[in-house]
């Protein structure tokens, strides 16, 4: 069914066009539908499709869409893991859940300078100053999410004072300091 799609929003338009129109999102490793602040159980909800999408020889970069129906409700819904962290973030039973049936293909951005809009950082590049990026969480300021809803992290460029798209590998690095939003109106990280 989705092997077929290697565009993250192609792939979105897709799902969202055959019903899966409720925006899931994992709080506290828990799935949580966003419209009712209701969580799920992961060991009842049905995946009717996992997709990840990567860049790179590596897989430098990749991104994972899982469509979900929640037969509590018979609501259908898509969780997007842009950035490819959900297994650090979920719960056991709904990573494994989640892995269970995913496909993997190349996606079709694979050297592209730029992803949603934002420059793309690699890892080469972070690693000659890797002091430079960091990695916010719920900022206001966030720019808009392309699948709609909001991005809830997102890398930042301190030099150049801009948002970034940091790839898989640097988001997982040790190295990369992670900036929660303290409900500050400051922009700047220095």
């Amino acid at each position: 069914m989705t092997s077929q799609m290697t565009n993250v929003l192609e792939a979105v338009q897709s799902f969202i066009a055959k019903g899966y129109d409720r925006e899931y999102r994992v709080k506290d490793g828990n799935l949580v539908d966003l419209e009712l602040g209701s969580t799920l159980d992961p060991c009842t909800i049905r995946v009717d499709a996992a997709l990840r999408l990567e860049n790179g020889d590596d897989a430098e970069d990749a991104s994972n869409i899982y469509a979900i129906t929640d037969p509590a409700t018979n609501h259908k819904g898509l969780l997007i893991d842009a950035f490819d962290v959900f297994d650090e973030m979920c719960g056991r039973d709904l990573s494994e859940r989640l892995l269970a049936h995913r496909e993997t293909a190349p996606a079709a951005d694979q050297d592209t300078p730029s992803k949603h809009g934002l420059r793309k950082v690699y890892r080469n590049e972070f690693d000659r100053d890797p002091e430079r990026y960091v990695l916010r969480a719920g900022f206001p300021d966030f720019p808009a999410c392309p699948f709609g809803g909001d991005f809830s992290i997102l890398g930042f460029d301190t030099a150049e004072q801009s948002y970034v798209w940091l790839v898989t590998s640097i988001i997982r690095d040790p190295r990369l300091i992670r900036v929660p939003y303290q409900g500050e109106d400051v922009i700047n990280d220095e």
